[in-house]
C-alpha cells in the first residue's frame, strides 16, 4: 500500500521527491502522514489507527474566484485544503491552502482578490496569501497583518497573467511562482497540526449519497458521493467541475459544511456597491462532516492556530479522510441539504 501511494505522491507533486528543504520543494511530511492512509478501505466503526503527526511547513494560500467567468479553474484537485464561502453580491470565493506547492508546471487560478475572512483564516493558519488586490481597508489590514501577502504587484512574475481568459480572470499562479515566493518569505514550520487521519472508516454516521450546500441565494452546488473514487464530485450549475487540461472530475475525499454567523462588512464596498461580507470563523458551532461516503453530526472548534476541530456527541474528535478537505463556510441555521 505504501508503495502504491508514495508512487500517487510522485504523480502528483513530481518537484517534492528529491528538492532541498530550503526551496520548500521537498515534499512535506504531512503528504506522508495523509497519503499513505490514503488509498486504504477500512470497516465502519473500526478501532482508528492514528499517524504520527511531524511539524508542518507554513502552508500557502492562494484567493481563487468562482463566478461563471472563471470556470473551470485551475489548480482546485492539487491544494490540500479549501475553504468556501460567498463574497459580496452572492458569488463565491475559494482560498485554496497548500502545505508545499504543487508540480512547477501546475497551474492555479484565476487569482482574485482578498476579502475580511481571508485575512483572518491567514493569521489563523500562519500562512503567505497569494491575492490579486484588495480594498482600501482591507489593504489597511493586510499591511498590519502578522502574515506575509504577495499581490501581482509585489510578487514579482510569481503571480502573471495569461492569455487564454479575459481581464480580470487571467491572473495564475503555478508551482513555481508558489515555490519561489515560498523561499522569499522563509516562513518557519507552523506549531499545529492537522486532523487525525485513519484508515479505518469511524463508527457511526449516516449514508448519504448527495447533498447541497447554501452558500448564497445564487451558489449551491451539489456534491455527489463516487464509491469506486473514493470522494465526492462537485456540480455548479454550469456542470460538473472538471480539471481544465485532463478533463477528468474533481474528487473530494472530504467535505466539511460549518456553520458560522455570517454578516454584513460595512467597511468593504465592491465596485458596484455592494457590502462586503464577514466570516466568524473562531469560537464554535454546528458542522456535518461528509467523510467516507456517510455525514457525521459534529461541533467545531476553532483553536488559536491551524484548522477547526471537530467533535462526536461523545466528546471525541472525528478522524478526517486523508487527501483534500474542502470546508464550506454556511450560515447559522442553513446545514447542508442530504438527499
Amino acid at each position: 500500500m505504501a508503495e502504491r501511494v508514495r508512487a500517487d505522491v510522485e504523480r502528483r507533486y513530481p518537484d517534492h521527491v528529491t528538492a532541498s528543504p530550503v526551496s520548500m520543494k521537498k515534499p512535506p511530511v504531512f503528504f506522508a502522514v495523509v497519503l499513505i492512509i490514503a488509498g486504504c478501505g477500512g470497516n465502519v466503526g473500526a478501532s482508528p489507527t492514528a499517524s504520527p503527526a511531524p511539524a508542518l511547513p507554513a502552508p500557502v494560500m492562494i484567493q481563487i474566484e468562482n463566478s461563471d467567468q472563471g470556470r473551470p479553474q485551475s489548480g482546485l484537485a492539487t491544494a490540500n485544503l479549501v475553504y468556501e464561502y460567498v463574497a459580496e453580491g452572492g458569488i463565491g470565493r475559494f482560498s485554496l491552502v497548500f502545505f508545499g506547492p504543487p508540480s512547477a508546471a501546475q497551474q492555479v487560478g484565476p487569482v482574485r482578490s482578498a476579502r475580511t475572512v481571508t485575512v483572518k483564516l491567514a493569521e489563523i493558519y500562519k500562512a503567505l496569501l497569494m491575492y490579486s488586490g484588495a480594498s482600501t481597508y482591507l489593504t489597511s489590514l493586510l499591511n498590519s497583518a502578522s502574515f506575509p501577502s504577495f499581490d501581482e504587484d509585489t510578487a514579482q512574475g510569481s503571480l502573471f497573467r495569461v492569455g487564454f481568459r479575459p481581464a480580470p480572470h487571467n491572473l495564475y499562479t503555478d508551482g513555481r511562482g508558489m515555490a519561489s515566493l515560498s523561499s522569499r518569505a522563509a516562513l518557519p514550520p507552523v506549531a499545529y497540526q492537522l486532523w487525525t487521519r485513519t484508515s479505518a472508516v469511524p463508527a457511526g454516521g449516516k449514508p448519504v449519497t448527495s447533498f447541497t450546500t447554501r452558500v448564497s441565494a445564487s451558489e449551491q452546488p451539489e456534491f455527489t458521493w463516487q464509491p469506486m473514487s473514493g470522494g465526492f464530485t462537485r456540480t455548479e450549475d454550469t456542470g460538473l467541475v472538471k480539471d481544465p487540461n485532463t478533463g477528468a472530475p474533481l474528487v473530494i475525499p472530504a467535505v466539511i459544511v460549518q456553520q458560522v454567523a455570517v454578516t454584513t462588512d460595512p467597511n468593504v464596498v465592491d465596485v458596484n456597491g455592494s457590502l462586503g461580507v464577514d466570516h466568524a470563523v473562531t469560537g464554535s458551532g454546528p458542522a456535518q462532516v461528509f467523510t467516507e461516503g456517510r455525514e457525521y453530526m459534529t461541533t467545531w472548534t476553532q483553536p488559536s492556530s491551524g484548522p477547526p476541530q471537530f467533535g462526536l456527541a461523545g466528546g471525541s474528535l472525528l478522524p478526517i479522510a486523508p487527501g483534500e478537505v474542502w470546508i464550506v463556510l454556511v450560515p447559522t441555521g442553513q446545514p447542508a441539504l442530504v438527499k
